[in-house]
């Protein structure tokens, strides 16, 4: 297809005669440059603009977000033809615009972080992250979006969030998902290649850069009595390169040696003493996976450095070691702004450690096509690709599979239609709490959201969702608030659900709603929780109803796991909904009425609410019992992994038909192909997640390892009843490693067995024998000296 005359002009022309948003623009005079040669090799290409910019302008170049501090022209280079860039587009669960189209179609907002990884479908999540790509180019391409840079919108996302659920009350639970190093490298590899290579339709550029964060071990933000006075900005993790290497690098690495990540966010965090973005130690890791790529700092995590972990005495000396040291390219803050050409002149850095941070990000704006002819065809995305009917399709489908059935005793689910039903509790009639807070503008009609505070009116809640699917009676009646301890609701509530059939309650707590009262309750950015209960108020409230003995149903809101009450557990079905996004109502209406049976897995423990008393927010310890890895699972109020159904399934392995399953530990025996049936037992259709687990039973060379491991997941959809499908396991060595004491990953030999789960209870195991030698396939990153 052609361009439009008038985006060719805008691509061309630019705002108020700065360079438009690409550079080398044919007729501006300034396309002679190498740097537009595209015949010339890449790098070539990126040295030449690097070597042509002059030092006074590096800081500023090297600045995220610097659009407040150089007047009109911003972050552009008139003289070469280059325009403005703004580094900092956020992508959390959606591309985080502040505008919608002129036909009311806002970028699509999908479930929070824990819904994606409840999903167990790699294909599910990337196909959301295809979407978020899309329509973050098409957003830039419409440049009042962006109004050159200042509504920030760049072509990298700032997501996903990849840090390891550690702890239920980390603030950024809802942002990032599971408590598993696979499923989180397998999430963070879906939201790579997503945004990276799109649907495919220019394979020679990428479409959106991808920005892991926060890397690594940041799992604490502050706020909280738990958190002891520490903050993200002070904590310092101690860590062996044993968890390094188990539990923080793996989703990283996967992402980036798999993916191809071409963005990653340093941490506000210390790691054994050196800040992330300071730290040798962190670069070699990123080096020794391949990365070729950028990367950032969270905001001002290099000006923490030296003000808050005091790690060196001045913003010269930290901005020098963000970028020689750390690998460190862009600061999103002032401190390579107001720093970094100062650090050069005292000596704590060269100029060539500049200038390979401007080569680093600057190759990254020329892999995006921002330095070529507008040909590609991501140039002609735009308005009719921003909320589009295939997207809304995708991200109901996709929130039906991120609802967990976590308990239905009697079978209580289904519920039929027709009859009379009361909603009760503070989230039955929840919109803006349907949404997990990292959020772009929801409502089209919005005319707030300049002061970035947008209204959620177009939100459909749970109450709203189930009238409408329900030709009876429904009511809703709220009986209290979140945790304000007031109980005057009650009588109300308790009138309404003796008058229906059946009761629905929406419980669970926020990351929105900041009151006295909420505080211990509350989980956002830069706020942990003190406590996993639900509040107190909620358990009177459910305790309550379940006495009248009606038919109850309860779904939960949260980012990290609340522990259920134990009479909930026993007397209600309990759906958990995270924070399910726009179609979150709509997904949990037909889920509840038994329309769709898709339901996704826990992504994370849901501990016993004491679980708090016992375990430090600040042991950064997993293997002292922490995650089902190291045997969370035995006391759990709901295990990782596990999730129910409206029918049964029985799972089988299909082949290979041997007595033991052997390996040698040199990888030269290749790849192991396992084939597992699962058979839908049950009267309806339904989708099945068949887990993988590695289950290490006898490994004499290692003194420490998990108990069992994720290794692989399939989910299979839509099994009709007597029906069966078949998911296929191909494991090798490779896929089968162990950390030792020095933070190597290692095949070691011994005895294991290979667990293969459908979370409802179906197991069945394989014995797997490792032969050889141990032998060392991954060794801990060495810093080079």
């Amino acid at each position: 297809g052609t361009m439009s005359v008038a985006l060719l002009a805008l691509v061309i022309g630019g705002a108020r005669g700065q360079p438009g948003i690409t550079a080398c623009a044919a007729g501006s005079g300034k396309d002679h440059f190498p740097f537009c040669n595209t015949s010339l090799p890449l790098d070539d290409r990126v040295w030449d603009l690097v070597n042509r910019i002059n030092d006074s302008d590096k800081g500023n170049l090297l600045t995220a977000r610097g659009h407040g501090r150089v007047a009109e022209s911003e972050q552009a280079i008139p003289e070469l033809g280059v325009p403005a860039y703004y580094w900092g587009h956020n992508c959390i669960h959606s591309s985080m615009f502040s505008n919608c189209t002129s036909d009311g179609r806002c970028s699509t907002s999908f479930p929070s972080g824990p819904s994606w990884a409840a999903m167990f479908d790699k294909e599910a999540m990337r196909e959301m992250a295809v979407v978020i790509g899309q329509e973050t180019r098409a957003g830039f391409n419409l440049k009042t979006w962006t109004d050159n840079g200042r509504n920030g919108a760049g072509l990298e996302c700032w997501g996903p969030v990849i840090n390891i659920n550690r702890d239920p009350r980390w603030g950024r639970n809802g942002e990032g998902g599971a408590e598993d190093p696979f499923l989180m490298g397998q999430l963070g590899k879906a939201w790579t290649v997503g945004l990276q290579v799109g649907d495919g339709r220019d394979p020679n550029l990428i479409q959106v850069a991808v920005t892991l964060k926060h890397f690594v071990a940041n799992s604490l933000e502050g706020g909280a009595p738990s958190d002891e006075g520490l903050t993200r900005h002070t904590v310092d993790v101690n860590l062996s390169n044993y968890l390094l290497a188990d539990e923080h690098f793996p989703a990283y690495r996967t992402s980036i040696r798999d993916g191809g990540a071409r963005g990653v966010m340093c941490s506000y965090n210390s790691v054994n003493g050196i800040p992330s973005c300071l730290s040798p130690l962190m670069k070699a890791a990123r080096d020794e996976w391949g990365f070729k790529g950028y990367v950032t700092s969270d905001s001002d995590s290099i000006a923490d450095a030296w003000d808050t972990h005091h790690y060196v005495k001045t913003n010269e000396e930290a901005s020098c070691l963000g970028v020689k040291d750390g690998g460190c390219d862009i600061d999103s803050g002032n401190t390579y702004f107001d720093g970094l050409m100062q650090g050069v002149a005292a000596g704590y850095c060269s100029i060539d450690d500049v200038n390979k941070a401007l080569f680093n990000s600057m190759r990254v704006r020329f892999e995006l096509g921002l330095f070529d002819p507008p040909t590609s065809p991501y140039w002609q995305l735009g308005e009719k690709d921003i909320g589009t009917a295939a997207a809304t399709e995708l991200n109901y489908q996709s929130t039906l599979k991120g609802l967990v059935l976590v308990s239905n005793p009697d079978n209580i689910l289904p519920f039929k239609k027709g009859i009379h039903i009361a909603v009760i509790g503070p989230h039955g009639n929840a919109s803006q709490e349907l949404i997990q807070k990292d959020t772009g503008m929801i409502c089209a009609d919005d005319t707030t959201s300049k002061s970035n505070s947008f209204h959620f009116d177009c939100v459909r809640s749970p109450f709203m969702a189930i009238a409408a699917a329900n030709p009876g009676k429904t009511t809703y009646t709220a009986g209290c608030d979140l945790a304000d301890p007031s109980t005057t609701g009650f009588a109300a509530a308790l009138e309404a659900a003796k008058a229906a059939d059946v009761v629905i309650m929406g419980l669970g707590i926020t990351e929105w709603e900041s009151t006295a009262d909420t505080q211990p309750f509350l989980e956002h950015e830069s706020h942990d929780r003190d406590s996993i209960d639900l509040p107190e108020v909620q358990q009177k409230l459910a305790t309550a109803i379940l006495a009248l003995n009606k038919p109850t149903a309860a779904f939960f809101l949260n980012g990290g796991s609340v522990t259920y009450p134990a009479d909930v557990m026993a007397k209600a079905a309990v759906v958990d909904a995270f924070y399910p996004g726009m179609e979150g109502s709509r997904a949990l209406a037909a889920s509840i009425f038994g329309d769709e049976n898709r339901w996704g897995r826990m992504p994370y423990t849901v501990y016993h609410s004491d679980w708090v008393n016992h375990n430090s927010m600040l042991d950064n310890d997993v293997t002292h019992g922490r995650t089902y890895r190291y045997g969370a699972s035995a006391d759990a109020v709901v295990p990782f992994g596990a999730g129910l159904s409206y029918t049964t399934f029985t799972v089988e392995i299909a082949s290979p038909h041997i007595e033991t399953y052997t390996l040698k530990t040199d990888g030269s025996s290749g790849n192991l192909t396992i084939a597992v049936t699962a058979t839908n037992t049950g009267k309806v259709a339904g989708d099945v997640v068949v887990q993988a687990y590695l289950i290490p039973v006898s490994v004499p060379s290692l003194s420490l390892h998990p108990i069992k491991t994720l290794v692989d997941f399939d989910r299979l959809d839509a099994i009709p009843a007597g029906g069966s499908a078949q998911a296929t396991f191909t494991l090798s060595t490779g896929s089968l490693l162990l950390v030792d004491e020095s933070g190597d990953r290692v095949s070691a030999p011994g005895r294991y067995s290979l667990s293969f789960e459908d979370g409802s209870g179906q197991v069945v195991s394989h014995d797997l024998s490792l032969v050889g030698g141990t032998v060392i396939m991954d060794p801990f990153p060495k810093v080079k000296t």
